[in-house]
């Protein structure tokens, strides 16, 4: 075989880099959507890692400097568009995506579907505002279609009772997240009648544009648009729009704002206007008695200047007769505009906030004394437990002391036999512990399974129960309505909250 030239044969690095730079050129900026998988972080700042479907997967690049201008957190598992250039590694000659941004997957063609939903919507005059309905000054009945936990339903609950603790405030509760929430709150709309309510509230929290997607969807706008109750919206915070505060007859920045909305007069205002109508009526009332009292002394005048002197008397007579039944009829005039006053100071008095928190206050007495009646109880069965423990162990020393006291004398006067005994007795505890582990909860875990410990009740070592029925967890977190879990896997523990779920009877009392 005749060697080639040296003019014409390429090293191996000049051909891994002249492969790169075509493919850089051929490509250009591409972007690519994958699920993150190997996800390896080097002590240098680089992130390296693959992007794979369902049938290949491509190696990656993320160097320091991109990744630290990327707001997005890598996470295993996760569909991204990455955002790069092709090339090849030349040390090694392997094909890689050197890339420069990464994005969620899912957001853009949500925000997509926003966009040409929102069009349609708008084109058909759902979003006009000859279509928004004024929002009474003074609702008597409130709907509140939201989340039963959480900080928005807290602060909407908050700020009514403080500004228009008068009105009737109604709760829907409905899941605002998930698969499911879309179809729950189109249910709590069509619930609505303008006979009982005089205005509803529909709001959430922040999040993302996928965790408000479920405010986007096309039957529940429909379904806001023909409500026949006016409907305020506060979804989100301020940078976030969805389709509900577009077909709401009015719409605000946050939960917060919304109840603000719904009460624009609040008890204080009433309180003020109450104290100008009795100025008002005060000083009516004064008027009108000055003006009878000059109209008193002009009478005066006139007989003063009649002239004969019984006549004169006559005429105060008269005048004494008609000055005592106006001054009754307006003493009796004013003394019922004050109480009319002081009925209306008493009806505010009556519905002051202060009250409803005595109430709420005596509401909890009950439950407080049940827990402590609980723990109590607990205490003392832990107690009596660790009393028969400590009988049993009792018991126990002196059955078996003798037994091992022979044992040991006999052992000292054999010490041959002795070590020949414990030589057996490390052979049994090695296959003992070789069995142990084998059978221990920690191979289990290795093929996948997970124990389920309670954090709320410990034993005497610091662990927590095992949980190994569903029924355990409902009998344990029955007392308090909820049970705190720790799941434990092979490599760490997690710690869960367990919920009592709400019955559909509590949720249609509430």
């Amino acid at each position: 075989m005749s060697s080639p030239t040296g003019s014409t044969a390429l090293s191996v690095t000049q051909i891994n880099k002249q492969a790169g730079d075509l493919l850089g050129q051929v490509f250009g900026l591409v972007e690519v959507v994958g699920e993150i998988s190997e996800h390896k972080r080097a002590a240098s700042g680089h992130h390296y890692f693959a992007l794979k479907d369902d049938r290949s997967q491509l190696r990656c690049a993320f160097f320091r400097g991109n990744a630290q201008r990327c707001a997005h957190p890598l996470r295993e598992g996760e569909e991204v568009v990455a955002t790069g250039r092709l090339g090849i590694y030349t040390e090694r000659g392997a094909y890689q995506l050197i890339v420069q941004s990464i994005a969620p997957a899912g957001e853009g063609r949500l925000a997509a579907e926003f966009e040409r939903l929102k069009q349609r919507l708008l084109t058909e005059g759902l979003f006009a505002p000859e279509h928004k309905r004024p929002t009474p000054e003074l609702p008597r009945h409130i709907a509140v279609i939201s989340s039963d936990t959480g900080a928005a339903i807290h602060d909407v609950h908050v700020t009514l009772a403080r500004r228009f603790p008068l009105a009737r405030v109604t709760l829907f509760p409905v899941r605002v997240q998930g698969s499911e929430s879309a179809g729950e709150l189109r249910q709590a709309v069509s619930q609505l009648t303008s006979d009982v309510f005089d205005v509803a509230l529909i709001v959430r929290g922040g999040g993302s544009l996928s965790d408000l997607w479920s405010f986007n969807d096309e039957t529940l706008v429909r379904a806001l648009y023909d409500c026949p109750v006016p409907v305020i919206s506060g979804v989100g915070h301020e940078t976030d729009t969805t389709l509900c505060d577009l077909v709401a007859d009015r719409r605000a920045a946050t939960p917060t704002g919304a109840a603000e909305l719904t009460t624009p007069i609040t008890t204080s205002d009433m309180r003020q206007h109450v104290g100008r109508f009795a100025d008002r009526a005060r000083l009516r009332w004064e008027g009108r008695l000055q003006a009878e009292s000059q109209r008193l002394d002009g009478l005066t005048r006139r007989l003063d200047r009649a002239g004969p002197v019984e006549r004169l008397r006559l005429g105060r007579y008269r005048l004494a007769g008609l000055k005592s039944p106006l001054r009754h009829g307006i003493e009796r005039r004013v003394a019922q505009g004050r109480e009319r006053a002081h009925g209306l100071r008493r009806r505010l008095e009556g519905a002051h906030p202060r009250r409803r928190l005595e109430g709420l206050r005596e509401q909890l007495v009950g439950p407080a004394s049940r827990l402590y009646r609980c723990i109590a109880a607990i205490n003392s069965a832990e107690r009596e437990r660790v009393a028969t423990l400590s009988r049993r162990l009792l018991v126990s020393r002196e059955r078996l002391l003798p037994r091992w006291r022979v044992r040991l004398d006999a052992t000292r006067l054999d010490p041959q036999g002795l070590e020949r005994r414990l030589r057996e007795e490390r052979t049994r505890l090695a296959g003992l512990s070789r069995q142990l582990e084998a059978l221990g909860p920690r191979q289990v875990q290795q093929r996948g399974y997970a124990l389920i410990e309670t954090r709320g009740e410990v034993r005497s070592d610091g662990s927590g129960v095992l949980v190994k029925r569903a029924a355990e967890v409902e009998r344990l977190g029955s007392a308090t309505g909820r049970l705190p879990l720790t799941i434990r896997f092979v490599d760490g523990d997690v710690a869960v909250d367990w919920t009592a779920p709400i019955s559909s009877e509590a949720s249609s009392d509430s």
